[in-house]
């Protein structure tokens, strides 16, 4: 028992760090997702553009 608590403890503090790594994840997944949105949104004008010429 006593192992399991300071093993326990030992991986406590970790959690404070991956709440963090999840949330900086979050963040780049929002931002690729967006920048592809907007990579298409851009691209799709272009091709309408080029194909009126």
């Amino acid at each position: 028992m006593r192992q399991a608590q300071a093993f326990l403890a030992a991986i406590e503090p970790d959690a404070g760090l991956m709440k963090m790594l999840a949330v900086i994840s979050l963040l780049a997944l929002l931002t690729i997702s967006g920048a592809a949105y907007t990579d298409q949104l851009f691209l799709g004008d272009q091709q309408m553009t080029q194909g009126t010429n």
